[in-house]
């Protein structure tokens, strides 16, 4: 599958996400010349196509069947019971090259039956295949159940050509520092004196616990300015972690909360996170509402548990 036109592979780009809700209007303002087409039965294509598919039969009460499609082969064979009826609307989620979906299509015909195709988006810059219905968005896009679509694995694969495989598309962790692997120094004690304060700070041990992360699968981010990433990664290999990649914040962005927790939303999805782990709640929302596509939770080391955090910044 040649993927060279997928924008995911541009590390600099922020995804618009597409949620649960939002795809499900986006849907249900697609369905009115679906309805009027009267199909037998909607058929989702896997896997991406599945929760679209899903919703989409929910809505106009249809059956709903599953079809698979093998790349190397082209073949599209069926999972489960194949559909009911002649008159088949063909569902993904969004069509970025269009070799899938058209493929899927073709098969169909060759079945014999009739097919109206729907993708929840398209890429009009890119797609071989327009489908039937669907809406044009030429921003990256990226919905929940394809979160690992961006990983450092999922775009090395993508970067040859292949299309996605899910054992790419593991969770890849982003960490922040400080109050998750060990204690924050507090504020006042930096206002009274620098150089103290990080000398206390590196010598300190890390907490018992901490949260979940594979560390072949994570990145340590933190809001400490680069002039003490040697410092850091010492840190790091002195208790164990000294295989993980730090990012410090440069030198250009400042130390107010909200520089910060855009350069840790921005520096994750560079990364590819699907998850990022912070323990101060100001900031936890902060790096949600600039990337709404990463699972953000507030760590809290005195709890030992994370909460996940969901919000909406208002507009400036």
């Amino acid at each position: 599958m040649t993927t060279s036109g997928w924008k995911g592979l541009d590390t600099g780009r922020m995804p618009v996400f597409l949620g649960y809700d939002q795809t499900e209007r986006m849907i249900a303002a697609l369905l009115d010349r679906a309805a009027q087409w009267q199909p037998d039965a909607v058929v989702g294509i896997a896997r991406g196509g599945l929760v679209p598919a899903t919703m989409t039969a929910g809505i106009l009460a249809l059956p709903l069947a599953m079809i698979g499609f093998e790349r190397t082969s082209g073949a599209a064979p069926w999972i489960g019971a194949p559909a009911s009826g002649g008159r088949v609307l063909l569902v993904d989620d969004g069509c970025s090259t269009g070799r899938t979906m058209d493929a899927v299509r073709a098969a169909l015909l060759r079945e014999g039956r009739d097919c109206l195709t729907l993708a929840v988006v398209h890429d009009p810059e890119v797609t071989q295949y327009v489908p039937d219905l669907s809406h044009a968005m030429r921003t990256l896009w990226r919905f929940p159940w394809e979160r690992g679509e961006a990983t450092p694995a999922g775009r090395a694969l993508r970067a040859t050509g292949a299309g996605p495989d899910r054992a790419t598309e593991l969770p890849f962790y982003g960490l922040d520092l400080d109050g998750v692997f060990l204690p924050d120094v507090p504020d006042s004690v930096y206002r009274a004196d620098i150089a103290e304060a990080v000398l206390r700070r590196h010598g300190l041990e890390p907490f018992p616990t901490l949260p979940f992360f594979a560390p072949e699968r994570a990145v340590v981010i933190t809001g400490r300015p680069d002039s003490d990433s040697e410092r850091t990664q010492a840190w790091l290999a002195r208790w164990g972690h000294g295989t993980l990649p730090l990012e410090c914040r440069p030198a250009g962005i400042p130390h107010n909360p909200d520089a910060v927790a855009r350069y840790k939303a921005e520096t994750a999805t560079r990364w590819g996170c699907t998850h990022f782990v912070e323990s101060d709640a100001e900031q936890a929302l902060r790096v949600a509402a600039h990337a709404p596509h990463l699972v953000v939770s507030w760590w809290s080391a005195t709890d030992a548990r994370a909460w996940l955090i969901g919000v909406a910044a208002q507009p400036l």
